[in-house]
């Protein structure tokens, strides 16, 4: 599963209003990635691709009873030999906008793939501006689920009804828009999610758990548990009552058990729950201190700004970019003061200088010709994390792309976790996240199969080294066990 990946490329924006166009700063054309596995008995494997475009970086021209944005969406699908499995281009217009607010807007891609590692290849194209595009490349890991008791990945829902129609958000009688994001405000009751089980030979037990993913602590008082009667495929559509759910960090757990043979099957789904920045301060009455205010540039706010979504929160970065759009150097200020108040309180400024520091770090080692240190997988694990116990960097090797190993002793409660990082491009400086241990980050059970894969034929999941040809030079799984 991707996870969610940000992709942006510097591009012109141009804010319509009504029937006008008006002028604006220069914005990144933005989009949110993220992809479900699931399977279909007499179609097969297939995965959901979920695109969902930052309204207010797209180009929006007048049209019939308002304002409207168009795409043209390329998508291309490879295995490990390259080849090319799936390949769409088309074109998608925005819904209609009645005046100069832009919402959010996504778009499903439904590709069928047999089990094993494949590269999806996705670019976006804002055909009302010249030279708006961005693209990126991603793993995707599909396993096998119609052999034995099996769950599909979990995807939380942002709106669901019954619907016979045949539409590509229409899914087992539901249409459904999927939420990208794994943030939940305080103002979120609920938690909708949507799964489905497949190859049931007997009545199930259906467990619902939340998980506090900091201590492990299973929290009873959300438990829910449901029967089902076998079905090919049970789809399942519910909901957790969350009103009590503090801010924190959390696993949903689906346990599907086979009530005849105990037999069982887990799947996971993390996500965030926090208060949102403004909850805490006022910023708009915030008093800015000097001393704080002239560590920061005047021609660099936005930068440091901006290099605060690694450590942020997601109700957090929603603000952040929100101030960032305003184009005011002083809210913008504020905004950067209030965020070092509320997490380190006294220790503010000393906190603030440390992670600037940080910062420039990141920008020397990692930036690229068209990313910002920052915005690298590595950059922003390193500001997340910190800077890593230990390392291994292979910038060579006969038959695996150039990749570093990253191994941190500790991170808060958790212990001996590793990051494989990897450059498939072999002509820039950025290096992707491949595969984690981390909770809440990209683990790709395959991930030295797309490591190798110039020297690789597919395999699958239960056996990544399944017609893998042995080479010389290929130590990376040595390496990666390392302690």
């Amino acid at each position: 599963m991707l996870k969610v990946v940000f992709f942006t490329l510097l591009c012109c924006f141009v804010l319509p209003f009504r029937a006008q166009q008006l002028p604006a700063p220069s914005k990144k054309l933005k989009a949110y990635i993220d992809n479900k596995q699931f399977y279909a008995p007499g179609v097969g494997h297939y995965t959901e691709v979920y695109i969902e475009i930052v309204g207010h970086t797209v180009q929006f021209v007048a049209a019939e009873k308002g304002l409207k944005g168009t795409l043209l969406i390329e998508a291309e699908v490879q295995d490990s030999l390259r080849k090319t499995v799936f390949s769409d281009h088309y074109t998608l217009d925005s819904p209609i906008s009645l005046d100069s607010s832009q919402n959010n807007f996504t778009e499903v891609l439904r590709i069928p793939m047999p089990p094993g590692i494949y590269q999806l290849h996705l670019s976006l194209t804002d055909l009302n501006r010249d030279g708006s595009i961005i693209s990126g490349s991603f793993p995707i890991v599909i396993k096998e689920l119609d052999r034995k008791l099996a769950l599909s990945d979990i995807e939380f829902i942002e709106f669901a009804m019954p619907s016979t129609q045949e539409d590509r958000f229409v899914k087992s009688g539901y249409y459904m828009i999927p939420s990208i994001s794994n943030y939940l405000s305080e103002q979120i009751d609920i938690l909708p999610f949507y799964a489905e089980v497949y190859n049931t030979t007997n009545d199930l037990i259906l467990k619902y758990d939340i998980i506090n993913s900091s201590s492990g602590e299973l929290l009873s008082a959300f438990s829910k548990m449901d029967y089902q009667e076998k079905e090919l495929v049970i789809p399942i559509l519910n909901q957790i009552p969350i009103e009590n759910l503090g801010s924190g960090s959390y696993q949903l757990r689906i346990t599907a058990q086979d009530m005849l043979t105990k037999d069982s099957v887990v799947q996971y789904f993390d996500f965030e729950r926090s208060k949102e920045l403004e909850n805490a301060f006022d910023i708009s009455s915030m008093v800015l201190d000097p001393s704080f205010q002239t560590s920061i540039p005047p021609d660099s706010i936005s930068f440091y700004l901006e290099s605060l979504i690694p450590i942020s929160k997601s109700a957090e970065i929603k603000t952040l970019v929100e101030v960032l759009k305003s184009n005011n150097p002083e809210l913008m200020r504020r905004h950067l003061q209030a965020f070092w108040f509320q997490t380190s309180g006294t220790k503010a400024y000393e906190s603030w200088l440390q992670y600037k520091a940080q910062v420039q770090a990141v920008e020397k080692l990692y930036r690229t010709n068209f990313m910002k240190g920052y915005q690298t997988d590595r950059g922003r694990v390193y500001l997340k994390y910190g800077a890593p116990s230990s390392y291994v960097s292979r910038e060579s090797s006969p038959t695996e792309y150039p990749y570093e190993i990253w191994t941190y002793n500790k991170i808060g409660v958790y212990s001996n976790k590793r990051f494989v990082f990897y450059n498939p491009d072999l002509v820039n400086n950025n290096y992707r996240l491949l595969h984690s241990e981390m909770v809440g980050e990209i683990k790709n059970p395959g991930w030295q199969l797309v490591l190798s894969k110039r020297n690789t034929v597919n395999g699958t999941v239960d056996d990544p080294n399944m017609m893998n040809v042995k080479h010389w030079g290929g130590d990376s799984n040595d390496l990666f066990r390392q302690y």
